[in-house]
């Protein structure tokens, strides 16, 4: 993302970031298979549900076909692993 790199912006960023985790965390398995945290789709989703909402807050049109499709290849990793 190019923003300002103003505290105000930094500040929303980080807000952003932090309710985009909650979110992916809520929506996955993570109690089954903790380790997913590790893996670079967890971060990537994140960032992208971040972004989606920096620019929509109230992601008027959901969540981008994009994380959902993470969301649901993470909660398969989780499922896969946690079951060994």
């Amino acid at each position: 993302m190019h923003i300002d790199q103003t505290d105000e912006e930094l500040a929303t960023v980080k807000a952003l970031l932090s309710g985009s985790q909650a979110i992916i965390d809520d929506s996955i398995e993570l109690a089954t298979y903790p380790a997913i945290v590790d893996n670079p789709l967890y971060t990537r989703a994140i960032i992208t549900l971040c972004q989606a909402m920096y620019y929509d807050r109230n992601l008027a049109n959901g969540q981008p076909k994009a994380v959902v499709l993470m969301v649901d290849h993470l909660n398969a990793i989780c499922l896969t692993k946690g079951a060994n």
